[in-house]
């Protein structure tokens, strides 16, 4: 009995030995596959093209000159309505991209006038109508009669022009709004605009911090300064355009401050595009360094006794196409109070005329303008 149990008992030893050893067995074949580095598995990931921006559209801007509906064209405009100076030129204004215009006016029903000046323009609210209704986008307002019936004219006018959605520069209710660049987008190119004036009767005229007026181009240096702290704020911008109120009134050829100040602002980055009025002639054209320049774009709406070069007018148009801006001129003429564009001999004869007056460009007969 005692031999039978021995032999139960080493049979169970025998048994529980190779499990132990079994389990031993497994354990380091575990520990072993645990310690070796499993594979990595690389996935390939196809790298996606970057798509080029798109290259942005082409487009282009009209530009005018001096406009106003006051004096000999008020009897006119009552009896043939508003829109009747602009019967013959409307359609070439609305069918460009964007049309910018001198509004030589204060717009206003007051009568009370400022004591210093020899003559006061002022318009009728309802004659942005007009120009909504002729293609008219954006007013310089910095000029030398924007203020004929003092501070109240200007706010009456700056009101006028937002109720109609007509974007103005160069002059506002303080400094901030008068120097302000305002951007305009076209066809998706944003534009930015400053305008500048060189002629007004004191420097009362002029915007400071609580007190409306227009900007001080007087100076060329605060031109640069008010110009890059504009663009410091607008750094997507594709293009800027400065507008000046400037020059000698019935002179055809800019003066040397003129000259100096286009150069500077060319040479300094600061400009893809010059563009003035005031001397209520057309002044010669110039591209310096593939940056156009109209040094005066004359009159544009007067009343119809202007003649010779004080009626001679015309359509100023930049084209802009991948950072190139190029400069064309159709020739006009003020009669029967309205603007009227010229053919044949007589638009050869000012094309040629505006040649004569412009030394540092070539204006071709269609009035293509370049360089020389």
């Amino acid at each position: 009995m005692k031999s039978r149990k021995k032999g139960i008992i080493l049979i169970v030893s025998i048994i529980l030995i190779f499990s132990i050893g079994l389990l031993v067995n497994n354990i380091m074949t575990n520990n072993k596959d645990t310690a070796k580095p499993k594979k990595k598995t690389v996935v390939a990931v196809k790298k996606k093209k970057e798509t080029p921006p798109k290259p942005k559209e082409p487009f282009n801007i009209d530009f005018t000159g001096d406009i106003m509906f006051d004096w000999d064209l008020r009897p006119v405009l009552a009896e043939k309505g508003m829109d009747y100076p602009f019967d013959n030129v409307r359609e070439e204004l609305k069918s460009s991209d964007y049309t910018f215009v001198d509004l030589e006016t204060a717009i206003t029903t007051r009568t009370k006038k400022v004591p210093y000046q020899e003559f006061w323009i002022k318009s009728d609210p309802s004659s942005l109508t007009a120009l909504k209704n002729a293609g008219v986008d954006m007013v310089n307002i910095s000029n030398n009669h924007i203020l004929d019936y003092y501070e109240d004219g200007l706010l009456d006018t700056t009101a006028a022009l937002r109720a109609n959605n007509l974007a103005y520069v160069g002059a506002g209710k303080n400094e901030d709004e008068a120097y302000q660049l305002k951007v305009a987008d076209i066809k998706g190119n944003k534009v930015g605009f400053m305008s500048f004036c060189h002629f007004f009767p004191n420097t009362g005229w002029i915007a400071d911090e609580d007190t409306p007026g227009v900007t001080n181009g007087y100076d060329l240096n605060l031109v640069e300064e008010k110009i890059k702290e504009e663009r410091a704020k607008n750094k997507d911008i594709d293009y800027m355009v400065v507008y000046f109120h400037w020059g000698v009134e019935k002179t055809n050829t800019p003066v040397d401050y003129q000259t100096q100040y286009m150069k500077k602002l060319v040479d300094d980055n600061l400009v893809d595009a010059i563009v003035a009025s005031h001397p209520h002639w057309l002044q010669g054209f110039e591209v310096y360094k593939d940056v156009p320049i109209a040094y005066s774009l004359g009159n544009f709406l007067f009343p119809d006794y202007v003649s010779g070069h004080s009626a001679e007018t015309g359509i100023y148009k930049l084209n802009f196409d991948q950072g190139k801006v190029t400069a064309h001129f159709d020739p006009g003429i003020i009669s029967g109070n309205q603007i009227n564009m010229l053919e044949g001999s007589s638009k050869t004869a000012q094309l040629n005329y505006l040649q004569s007056i412009s030394p540092n460009a070539t204006i071709n007969s269609n009035g293509d303008i370049s360089a020389k």
